[in-house]
């Protein structure tokens, strides 16, 4: 009898490993979107996910997973994303906030601003790049949708081209929302730093009422090319976000404008 009770014993203790071990294999990716996977040359596999179904001409949330060739995880891999798009005659790629390790999801959340949709003008790429060794993963951007406009690049009286781009808010509300750009230059068409130290003040207008809002806060340096405010929205309909940008006290652009409809 002893000799049974052990035996089951044993076969609980095999199970519940091998179940904590099936469990710590497994990348949580509720509300998460597959948009393409690959194996890296020495056998990892790695997934690029989305936060939405589809992907845009705007700020895109991405995520990325990595397993080894039998699941398991070793270790936190450095990881970069670098997009392309293919125009035939030439190649540039886009502003990108890189991938950083996340241990309670095992993923790597980062952020892509596609400036221009897939199509006849050329096609995209993201290469994710893990530790020496990269897997590249042709991506579908579509146009963002009509009357919105969520990324726009200008050209400062400073001679640079900047990109502005809207994070937050990605589902605006009647009332105060929260207000997050991200703010990059054009250092080359390869490479979009991202930019600090600017001055942002913003003024919504909604064009087809003919008003703006009261109560905004004006969007703050916070951190990489982040600049954070407060946005008030005071009814549904169509929304533009004019921005005056400043560098100290040089104006480098008086009105960039991005364009919302909910």
């Amino acid at each position: 009898m002893k000799n049974i009770q052990y035996l089951f014993a044993c076969l609980f203790v095999f199970l519940f490993a091998s179940c904590k071990d099936d469990e710590n294999n497994v990348i949580p990716t509720v509300d998460h979107f597959l948009v393409a996977e690959g194996k890296t040359a020495s056998g990892k596999k790695v997934k690029l996910w989305s936060a939405e179904k589809d992907l845009l001409v705007a700020y895109n949330k991405l995520y990325v997973s990595v397993q080894n060739a039998d699941s398991s995880y070793t270790g936190d891999p450095a990881v970069t994303l670098t997009p392309v798009m293919d125009m035939g005659t030439m190649k540039h790629s886009s502003p990108v906030e890189q991938p950083v390790y996340d241990a309670s999801t095992k993923l790597y959340p980062a952020g892509v601003v596609f400036s221009m949709p897939s199509g006849d003008m050329g096609s995209w790429t993201v290469t994710a790049k893990v530790d020496q060794e990269e897997v590249t993963f042709p991506v579908n951007i579509k146009s963002s949708p009509a009357n919105t406009k969520y990324t726009t690049t200008f050209v400062g009286s400073d001679g640079t081209a900047y990109t502005i781009t809207l994070v937050d808010p990605s589902g605006p509300k009647i009332g105060l929302n929260d207000l997050v750009v991200l703010v990059n230059r054009r250092e080359s068409m390869m490479s979009f730093p991202a930019v600090q130290g600017l001055t942002l003040e913003v003024t919504p207008e909604m064009p087809s009422m003919g008003h703006g809002s009261p109560n905004n806060v004006n969007p703050a340096f916070t951190s990489g090319g982040r600049y954070a405010g407060k946005v008030n929205f005071t009814m549904t309909g169509d929304w533009r976000l004019h921005f005056k940008v400043l560098k100290g006290s040089t104006v480098l652009a008086q009105d960039v404008a991005l364009d919302l409809l909910f």
